[in-house]
């Protein structure tokens, strides 16, 4: 369930109060080990009303913290702490992992874990470890929508901020009292999404890598583009493990029939012409550039400012080519970038992919054929061919796209690794 831990093992408390929205504290635990991150839950007495300690402890591989003075509940014991140091039975582990930690995440936090929190009370576990820990922490407020916008609550949040706390404020819907309003508890993704970019990346000196992903849409008019088939999930896969094998990682992305992954620095781009923007202002602080995103050879020569009238027999459309984002920034930066570009080729024409790598400028060119079976547009497979310039070739049989992707990363950081020490 949890991905390969880099060599700095990221590690964070989730504590969990109160609230009906306690329920989607283990999404918020599968996400975060998903991501990497080692988890160890802290529970208040009230949100144990809601979930049981085994469900989390379960979820996250280690004992829960619910009492001050008893052991901890449920989960296979890990060791925790990035030194490996493991704590003893007693009633102090939940001091020891939030030092331990780097990140505390509340969610959901209730009114009254904030107000605790702001006048320095401690007299539960997850109160206790927020007062003794010194590193940051992360409130996801979740309430009925009188008691986020009572004076005293708000009044607490402003000290809060104003001690260095941080906010995802909650969202307006259907709350569970019945009523509407603003109470609702972010969603799970939205919480982790922001903790991971707190928490930064796992391994901040390997490589910065940027990965393009999805289609770009090329108007027409006002109502009508230029496209293709691409769906995201080979570049989104690749952002992924990158984020997951340690390094910093920039996602430029452009239109996409999935969700884009979590805990990345993301910027849609949804042109040629402001995908190859992002990119080129962006290129000089990265070391590995991933091409996978499927750029629009063509776009209108001129984009009418009004929708075309249908039934014309008689339209012409002039199309111009859209610049070659590629081989501009593989000029551009030359061997001081690793480039990986992708060759989609119905056939699988290896010689033209081959042309490709050669006028491109790539380090690593990716061979696809989408009408291959396994690996056609918005499939969770691919079946791929590694190029490189001195004329080897690999091929992959069909993978998941998330083992694609690792096998991917695995080689770019290989060869920026050689150029380096070139």
């Amino acid at each position: 369930m949890e991905a390969d831990l880099p060599a700095r093992h990221r590690a964070i408390v989730l504590g969990v109060t109160g609230s009906i929205a306690a329920y989607k504290a283990g999404e918020i635990v599968r996400l975060f080990r998903k991501a990497g991150v080692r988890v160890h839950v802290v529970m208040t007495p009230a949100a144990q009303r809601f979930i049981t300690p085994m469900t989390l402890g379960t979820l996250s591989g280690n004992p829960v913290t619910t009492d001050l003075f008893a052991a901890e509940t449920g989960g296979a014991y890990m060791e925790w702490g990035r030194e490996g140091g493991a704590a003893d039975a007693s009633g102090i582990r939940h001091i020891q992992a939030s030092r331990e930690s780097d990140l505390i995440v509340v969610a959901p936090a209730t009114g009254n874990i904030l107000a605790k929190v702001a006048h320095g009370i401690g007299d539960e576990p997850l109160s206790t470890a927020i007062l003794a820990s010194s590193v940051k922490v992360l409130f996801a407020p979740a309430m009925n929508t009188r008691m986020w916008e009572n004076p005293a609550t708000q009044a607490n949040v402003r000290i809060l901020r104003e001690r260095g706390f941080r906010f995802i404020d909650p969202e307006e819907g259907d709350l569970a009292c019945g009523e509407f309003g603003r109470g609702k508890m972010a969603e799970p993704s939205v919480i982790v999404d922001q903790a991971l970019r707190i928490l930064g990346p796992a391994c901040p000196d390997l490589p910065a890598v940027l990965v393009t992903a999805g289609r770009t849409e090329e108007e027409i008019d006002p109502v009508r583009y230029l496209s293709n088939h691409s769906s995201g999930k080979m570049g989104f896969a690749i952002a992924e493990a990158a984020r997951d094998l340690g390094h910093p990682v920039t996602l430029v992305y452009g239109a996409v029939s999935v969700v884009p992954p979590i805990g990345i620095e993301r910027i849609e781009a949804r042109s040629a012409d402001a995908m190859l923007r992002a990119c080129a202002e962006l290129s000089p602080k990265h070391s590995i550039l991933i091409m996978a995103a499927a750029v629009s050879d063509y776009r209108a020569a001129a984009r009418s400012g009004e929708k075309i009238e249908s039934g014309r027999k008689d339209l012409r459309l002039d199309l111009s080519p859209n610049p070659d984002i590629l081989a501009a920034l593989a000029s551009a930066r030359g061997a001081t970038m690793t480039t990986v570009g992708f060759a989609l080729e119905t056939g699988g024409d290896r010689a033209r992919a081959r042309e490709k790598m050669s006028r491109k400028g790539c380090d690593l060119m990716v061979l696809n054929d989408p009408t291959k079976t396994g690996s056609a547009f918005g499939a969770d497979t691919n079946e791929v061919v590694f190029i490189h310039p001195d004329g080897r070739e690999e091929s992959l049989p069909v993978m998941k796209k998330t083992e694609v992707a690792r096998e991917i990363m695995q080689r770019a950081a290989k060869i920026a690794a050689g150029k380096k020490r070139s």
